[in-house]
Formats: structure tokens, C-alpha cells, sequence
């Protein structure tokens, strides 16, 4: 595994919280939450490989075409999972 692995399975990670349920985040605003949150272990780099390769290849997350970002509010492409 590579650093931008290890970064995908912090993101997944972030996305396991229960706070996060229903949550959808840009881009921009998961990358700078990864790296508060301990993805700052890797590098930059990695962590937004990680999170642009999780909008175009989610898995158990959902994509939304556009909406308004939890963190910044603004209306864009948003990454999350579904509220339990």
C-alpha cells in the first residue's frame, strides 16, 4: 500500500463517525478537515489523490452533483454517506 491508500482508509475512516452521517463536504473543505483530523501523517499530496480518486470512485459514499458544502456552504460537488 501506498500513501495515497492509507489516505483513502483515513477518509473512509471520516466517513465511519457517526457526526458525519449526512454530512457532504467539497473537495477542498474534506482535504483540509483530512489533515486536522490525522490524515496530516501523509502528504499533501496523497491525501487529495485519495480524495479526488473517492469522487470518482466512491464506493460506500455518495456523490452529490451539486449542494451546499457542510464546512463552506457553497454550492458544489460534495462527497458524504447516507444518515443512518
Amino acid at each position: 500500500m501506498d500513501d495515497k491508500d492509507f489516505a483513502r482508509e483515513a477518509l473512509d475512516g471520516f466517513f465511519r463517525r457517526p457526526a458525519e452521517a449526512g454530512k457532504l463536504y467539497c473537495a477542498a473543505c474534506l482535504v483540509e478537515r483530512l489533515r486536522r483530523r490525522g490524515a496530516g501523517a501523509f502528504p499533501p499530496a496523497a491525501v487529495q489523490a485519495a480524495v479526488a480518486d473517492a469522487f470518482e470512485c466512491p464506493g460506500p459514499l455518495r456523490t452529490k452533483p451539486r449542494g451546499p458544502c457542510e464546512a463552506c456552504k457553497k454550492s458544489r460537488r460534495c462527497l458524504g454517506i447516507a444518515a443512518s
